[in-house]
């Protein structure tokens, strides 16, 4: 909550704004950054977040504003200025209230590394870090489907046989590439680099879309070639040519002007996710669609992720990627801005148009269709599962009044031996499956030397969600604490300490098997023999199994190291080669004085106290016989 100080700090900001043009920045308690965004009066558009009316508009304000705890403000000299700036401070910082293109994700691009003799194609994660190391390369991408990306590659390989080692394999010899058709062996001098860099720029122009212009080349230099009596150059270039338009008779004819370049986007979205498909027609070809899929986080509005896509798409597009024309789903609210910004980083006219009917709005409407089936499919894998697991998960949301199916459950267990070696354990099943790959063990830090199921299962359960919060990343559909009342409602407290509301949870009793609900004085007793209650018990069961190994390891290994920490000259690197060359204390007791001499590392005066030491008992009996 807000104390009064920081909301007399906000108030003051919020009076001393300025009546100019730029990007406002929003931080958290934390000096964390939450939010970036630009304006065209600073002053009239961040007071309007503070205007509970706009809060009913937009009902991401209503999460957002409370959370702010600090206004930071960049004035620029332009709105389109500002716009700029926001794209670039957003993928810089990435607040948790933004949306972000790459949706934590970072998609490949391929890259003609020109800063080298002989350019390869390879692949990046990081475009702007690749042009930073080596500014004369060009990016292309992004790829979003990584199979359409090598499936590319491979094609431009077979047809354009760059090189694709970094360094040589041999040094006298091409490598197997050379012998397969797939290089044209530049490391052995076996080719002019005036013919490579050739192929080259046919790659580029084949890559930024502009496939005819590509061809005309290749014809011009088998014909130059012919010409001049090289008739194996001339074979070659009209091979690669042939295999060339082989692929791209394959592309569906959209336009008979084959001068038509653009690109369409339209979207399709549920209640957290926007999925929107992204079609490229290059030469009046359809060369590609690809899907971004994308968070819609704390109430994000699917307008608001679909116009901060396109701006971010662009702003970080490289200037040769962008069309003659982008066909838009939807009005954005900075058109204006975006039809300045695109010319001016292609070099040439760019159109922003919203099709209204004809041919252009079926190529939206087609988009569109690609979108929806798209999120479809991509629900379905979200939540894959045969029809007798769906039915299951609905019969128990039904059953226990839950507010969705519990596809993803996380379930807590304590382990203890009258509050020594404290641990918890959370397992996880997703689609009535365990999922191991995201258990998680905990050691207890709150509670020491008497056991407190209540305390420990608040620390655990408040340290799970704190993460997940601080993180941005989704919660389960279900929680499950395996307790009664009292372990329910000591997890519901550190939910509440965490402003974490609306969350699914129960308790599931041991006893009766009784399921405790917040707000419900009675329990829910399901049916013995239903398949709802078997899974709970399932869930429940594993839990405890796993959170009773973990205690009996960390048992197991105080049991070992305590033996061997009470020995005299005896520190971490020595107790380590004991239990290196003994592997337990009790074969470390039965050890003769030779054989701890023996032990390499161990100096001979500490090996004589450490016997005596194990020998002590023995040595004082024998003395009073």
């Amino acid at each position: 909550m807000k104390t009064e100080d920081s909301k007399s700090k906000i108030y003051e900001q919020l009076a001393s704004l300025p009546d100019e043009p730029g990007v406002y920045i929003f931080k958290d308690r934390n000096s964390e950054i939450i939010y970036i965004g630009k304006a065209l009066s600073l002053k009239s558009r961040v007071r309007s977040y503070w205007n509970s009316g706009t809060w009913l508009e937009r009902p991401k304000l209503a999460v957002l504003v409370p959370r702010v705890e600090d206004i930071e403000t960049i004035i620029t000299n332009s709105e389109k200025e500002a716009l700029l700036l926001e794209a670039t401070l957003v993928r810089k910082h990435m607040p948790r209230y933004n949306v972000h293109l790459k949706d934590d994700k970072k998609y490949p691009w391929l890259c003609i590394t020109y800063d080298e003799p002989f350019p390869r194609l390879i692949m990046v994660r990081d475009p702007a870090k690749q042009k930073k190391d080596f500014p004369r390369s060009k990016v292309f991408g992004p790829y979003v489907e990584t199979g359409l990306m090598w499936e590319t590659v491979r094609v431009l390989r077979k047809v354009f046989p760059m090189r694709q080692r970094k360094k040589p394999l041999f040094k006298d010899r091409p490598c197997m590439n050379f012998h397969i058709g797939l290089c044209l062996g530049p490391c052995q001098n076996l080719v002019e680099e005036s013919f490579y860099n050739q192929m080259v720029e046919q790659v580029e122009l084949f890559l930024s879309g502009s496939q005819k212009q590509a061809l005309d080349k290749m014809e011009k230099e088998m014909t130059a070639a012919a010409e001049s009596l090289r008739f194996e150059e001339a074979a070659a270039i009209r091979d690669r040519l042939l295999a060339l338009r082989s692929i791209l008779e394959k592309q569906q004819v959209f336009f008979k002007d084959q001068n038509t370049s653009m690109d369409i986007i339209s979207e399709a979205h549920s209640e957290k996710l926007i999925l929107i498909c992204l079609m490229r027609v290059r030469e009046g070809k359809l060369i590609g669609s690809e899907n971004f899929d994308l968070s819609l986080v704390e109430k994000t509005s699917a307008e608001e992720a679909y116009q901060s896509f396109i701006e971010q798409y662009y702003i970080e597009s490289e200037d040769i990627s962008i069309p003659k024309e982008v066909l838009l789903q939807h009005r954005i609210e900075d058109e204006s801005l975006m039809n300045e910004i695109l010319p001016q980083k292609a070099k040439r006219q760019v159109k922003i148009a919203v099709p209204e009917r004809g041919d252009k709005l079926k190529l939206v409407e087609m988009a569109k269709k690609n979108a929806s089936l798209a999120l479809e499919n991509l629900l379905k894998e979200e939540h894959g599962m045969n029809a007798k697991v769906m039915e299951l998960l609905s019969k128990l949301q039904e059953e226990l009044e839950l507010s969705k199916a519990p596809y993803r459950i996380e379930c807590f267990d304590i382990s203890n031996i009258q509050g020594s070696d404290n641990v918890a354990s959370m397992v996880v099943f997703e689609n009535a499956s365990a999922k191991k790959s995201d258990y998680r063990t905990f050691k207890i830090k709150s509670v020491e030397g008497e056991p407190n199921d209540f305390a420990s299962m608040k620390e655990v359960v408040g340290r799970r969600y704190k993460k997940l919060k601080e993180e941005n990343k989704n919660f389960p559909d279900l929680i499950i604490i395996d307790g009664g009342k009292g372990q329910l409602n000591a997890a519901l407290e550190a939910l509440s300490e965490l402003e974490i509301k609306g969350q699914d949870i129960i308790g599931l009793a041991k006893k009766q098997e009784e399921v405790y609900k917040p707000g419900r004085s009675q329990p829910y007793l399901l049916p013995r023999r239903t398949e709802s209650l078997h899974l709970l018990q399932r869930v429940r069961d594993e839990a405890h199994r796993f959170a009773v190994t973990f205690h009996r390891k960390l048992r197991a290994k105080r049991s070992l190291m305590s033996g061997f920490d009470e020995l005299p000259g005896v520190g971490q690197a020595r107790r380590k080669l004991l239990m290196i060359h003994f592997n337990s204390f009790e074969r470390l007791k039965k050890a003769s004085l030779d054989e701890l001499k023996n032990v390499v590392g161990i100096p001979e005066h500490v090996a004589e106290k450490i016997y005596k030491h194990l020998h002590k008992v023995e040595e004082s009996s024998t003395e009073t016989q």
